[in-house]
């Protein structure tokens, strides 16, 4: 009997051995942020109201896997129908057994989605942080640099010459809001796909620093509300107060169209509340620059045209569409989203460097 045991156990246990080694890499990087992060909130957060927890976001990530899963089982299944596939539930059983089996397959799965949680967990805890640690103050600054930039225009002025109508308006909104499922699916892609060994880890490790590095220090460091919040907190400063009215008038018409509203107001609503009342909450926190919509679309654009050049060039165009959307629905100021595209290519050339000089070695 346990000859037979070591025969099936062993291989499996070799290959979990691989994964972890091929992933280490990820796991140091989330273990180092983790512990920094519960250590600076033990020693030096005074509020009680925000207390960092790590499994925050553990909940939804399973919801999101599930469903995900689901998207998946119904589009292959009728993916095999229409196709005609001999014995498709044959096929479909295979698939889904191929996924989990050899077990190593699932449990590098779960682990590297418990990565993913403590990472966006420690965004979480940080993000409400950030005025109290910096209070905003770059608001005008960012707003003049981007009047100096555009040759004495807002941005949101070209971006509403340009696409006037409210049905533009509520397009943008939906291809903003489309960046959360692309996301998703970047993540799920390349969390599956291991043979695509130095593609792979470099675009997982440039998500997970970019939350941290961009969206946590760099906004600490240029700390600003954005364009949808600065006259609720500056009352002199009404710069923004005509985009926000047009807004309105638009979420307005497209109401009475019977269209998709300007989802983007509530949106800003419901996390200005949140951050009045300092609540904790999964999305929440206010921050304008650096924009993490951008700097994940870029990031997104940067891994598809290295995997496969014509859907990089689309989402290249989706990154274009992001930083016009961010500015258009008065989430951004536009050197937010020149900012964090900068960054991004140098995190991930930066990363891309390290694993050509330092090159992983697949064996353990």
């Amino acid at each position: 009997m346990q000859p037979i045991m070591q025969i099936t156990y062993r291989p499996q246990w070799q290959q979990l051995k691989i994964a972890f080694y091929q992933d280490r890499i990820l796991y140091i990087y989330v273990l180092i942020t983790t512990l920094l992060v519960y250590l600076l909130s033990s020693m030096f957060l005074d509020n009680q109201s925000l207390k960092f927890d790590p499994f925050i976001y553990l909940d939804m990530l399973i919801q999101v896997c599930y469903i995900s899963f689901l998207i998946w089982a119904t589009g292959f299944y009728l993916f095999l129908a229409y196709n005609r596939t001999p014995h498709p539930l044959h096929h479909f059983v295979k698939a889904i057994k191929s996924s989990i089996n050899p077990s190593h397959k699932a449990l590098s799965f779960i682990f590297l989605i418990l990565a993913l949680n403590f990472t966006f967990s420690s965004y979480t805890f940080i993000k409400p942080l950030i005025p109290q640690i910096n209070p905003f103050q770059y608001d005008r600054l960012f707003h003049q640099l981007d009047q100096w930039l555009h040759l004495g225009y807002t941005p949101w002025q070209i971006t509403h010459y340009i696409f006037s109508s409210a049905i533009a308006t509520s397009i943008l909104n939906i291809l903003y809001h489309l960046w959360f499922l692309l996301k998703w699916g970047a993540i799920l892609f390349f969390i599956v796909r291991r043979d695509l060994i130095q593609l792979r880890v470099q675009f997982l490790l440039t998500f997970l620093s970019s939350w941290l590095l961009i969206g946590g220090l760099g906004a600490i460091a240029l700390s600003a509300a954005g364009p949808c919040y600065l006259h609720l907190l500056d009352p002199d400063a009404l710069y923004y107060q005509p985009l926000m009215q047009r807004l309105i008038e638009q979420n307005h018409e497209l109401t009475q169209l019977g269209w998709f509203r300007v989802w983007v107001l509530d949106v800003q609503d419901t996390l200005w509340q949140m951050h009045i009342s300092q609540q904790q909450s999964i999305g929440g926190g206010i921050s304008a620059m650096p924009s993490m919509h951008v700097s994940i679309a870029v990031l997104m654009a940067l891994a598809a045209y290295r995997y496969n050049k014509r859907l990089g060039l689309v989402m290249w165009l989706y990154a274009i569409t992001i930083q016009i959307g961010s500015v258009h629905l008065a989430w951004h100021y536009a050197v937010d989203g020149y900012f964090s595209a900068i960054f991004t290519v140098c995190l991930w050339k930066g990363i891309g460097w390290i694993q050509n000089h330092f090159g992983q070695s697949n064996k353990v």
